[in-house]
């Protein structure tokens, strides 16, 4: 109720306030309540504020100035909750925090501190699939029928030798009373979705975590809640998931405002499958568009960037015009952007410039604006950690849980004493971090990058040069820029064009820009009228 009437009195102070459009007067975040730079973070290797090696909860809430700073308002937390493995995407326990992060009240006051600073906390929510040591898979193993009903199961008797998933692995598992369905692991029970009762329990779970202070979930493997060869007898596909979430969005809108709600439907290639996606939640995180980002931040020719992108966004909006994409470069299953790259801070930089000048919501994986390295481990003792290894702070807060005498490890380490830490990065103006940061302060300042979702190609595209125009207009507000990425490892002759210049890439002096830089962006802010844009 109290949200509502802070909405309603929004609104109401919106519209005494629209009276300009060159004096600021009107609040475009009020019109665009969920748009924000996030930054995702695995809080066991973030910040350790106690000195047991391990990131917590107080760790992060003593660096929220570094990133109020980094400009960002948003921060994904990777699972919270009690869990079996150092990850947390195998729960034990939803209505409480893992011991090792803090307590619940710690929590409480990050919230608190992150929301004195503007800074939105949005939670990572697993949903399709608990561990087995929780106390509703261990009631199904002892026989317990309510309990057997919240998972997926069948019969020992029942064939499934030839149900595979897409892994090429068995996803059914055996116990002495049942099988099972775990889709990433036997220890990953998943959840029975047709159940009234474990929706209830979402439902409720999911508004605990609201009532604490969070603004948004990103909903792990939304892709598989319906998942092939899962539910015997049953013709399921991906539209089943789009449905179970429209309903799950609105529930969560009938409970409270303005709340931010993703999913990861981990795929790259079919992103007319993703773009379906929006009509259940507000974004399902941009595969696609992030493989993009990627594969041409690290090529030199580039000939169809800009028409692939369209080619994606276009198919988003024939889903929702109001679309708001999620996009990234990397996240914590991917090995990271300086290890694809082999560390070139030029790519690097480059593909930062290309993030943040997207439409939407974009989203940092914690370390990536200091160029850390990391990359999946050959096993046998650790995996994915070497993806997540510790933050690079330089001081008493960075962590250390990760021991082990893996090969991987001990490369990442050695590669990562090269990287200069975060302070240092702050202390220099040509660092990557300062990249990010100028780019998103460069965001944050103009409408046309912040704000919708427009993306109009360049009329004079080349393999080389790459550009679009981004451009926002509320009431009497409008801003048109042309945003240009040169691939190549050569100057480019600055293009003919009537407006300013906003940035350039490693340049301070942009009174006199004669040349787009090798490997860099160019953003212009275009005259209304100008004929050629």
């Amino acid at each position: 109720m109290i949200k509502k009437l802070l909405a309603l009195l929004s609104a109401i102070v919106l519209v005494f306030t629209l009276t300009a459009c060159k004096d600021n007067t009107i609040d475009l975040s009020v019109v665009n309540p969920e748009n924000d730079v996030y930054y995702e973070i695995f809080v066991r290797s973030f910040a350790d504020s106690d000195g047991d090696g391990v990131g917590d909860f107080n760790g992060i809430t003593a660096k929220l100035p570094y990133l109020a700073d980094l400009g960002v308002s948003g921060l994904w937390l990777m699972p919270i909750q009690p869990a079996a493995s150092y990850h947390g995407y195998d729960v034990t326990d939803y209505y409480d925090v893992n011991a090792d992060y803090g307590t619940m009240a710690d929590f409480e006051a990050l919230c608190q501190a992150a929301d004195d600073l503007g800074i939105r906390i949005m939670l990572d929510m697993v949903f399709n699939h608990t561990s087995n040591q929780h106390p509703w898979f261990q009631a199904a193993l002892a026989g317990d029928e309510q309990y057997l009903d919240y998972y997926v199961t069948a019969p020992t008797s029942t064939n499934t030798s030839k149900l595979l998933g897409s892994w090429g692995q068995t996803i059914w598992h055996t116990t002495d009373n049942f099988k099972y369905v775990g889709y990433f692991s036997y220890t990953m029970p998943d959840l029975n979705l047709y159940s009234d009762a474990v929706n209830e329990e979402i439902l409720n779970i999911s508004k605990f975590w609201i009532d604490k202070g969070v603004s948004g979930f990103r909903l792990d493997a939304v892709h598989h809640y319906f998942g092939d060869n899962e539910y015997i007898g049953m013709d399921n596909n991906y539209l089943d998931n789009v449905i179970y979430l429209k309903n799950y969005r609105k529930a969560i809108d009938a409970y409270t405002d303005n709340f931010f709600i993703i999913g990861e439907a981990y795929i790259e290639d079919l992103y007319n499958v993703v773009a379906d996606y929006f009509a259940g939640i507000d974004s399902p995180i941009d595969f696609p568009v992030a493989a993009k980002l990627r594969s041409s931040a690290n090529q030199t020719i580039n000939r169809g960037y800009v028409s692939m992108l369209s080619l994606i966004y276009n198919s988003y909006a024939d889903i929702n015009p109001d679309f708001i994409s999620t996009p990234f470069l990397v996240n914590h299953d991917m090995d990271r952007l300086a290890s694809q790259v082999l560390g070139d801070e030029q790519t690097l930089k480059l593909a930062a410039e290309m993030l943040l000048s997207l439409p939407g919501d974009p989203i940092i994986y914690y370390g990536e604006e200091l160029g850390q390295f990391g990359y999946k481990a050959s096993g046998p003792d650790i995996w994915d950690e070497t993806r997540r290894m510790p933050f690079l702070w330089g001081d008493e807060y960075t962590t250390d849980w990760i021991v082990s005498s893996n090969a991987s490890l001990i490369d990442l380490e050695a590669q990562n004493a090269n990287v200069d830490n975060a302070q240092a990065q702050m202390d220099d103006p040509n660092s990557l971090y300062n990249v990010y940061k100028t780019m998103i302060a460069l965001r944050n300042a103009n409408m046309a990058l912040k704000y919708g979702n427009s993306f109009v190609a360049y009329e004079n595209n080349t393999g080389a040069l790459q550009g679009y125009y981004r451009e926002y207009t509320y009431d009497t507000l409008s801003q048109k820029v042309l945003v240009l990425h040169n691939f190549s490892n050569e100057a480019i002759d600055m293009i003919s064009y009537d407006g300013t210049i906003l940035y350039v890439s490693g340049l301070s002096d942009l009174s006199s820009v004669t040349q787009i830089p090798a490997r860099s962006t160019v953003v212009i802010e275009i005259n209304p009228g100008d004929s050629n844009a």
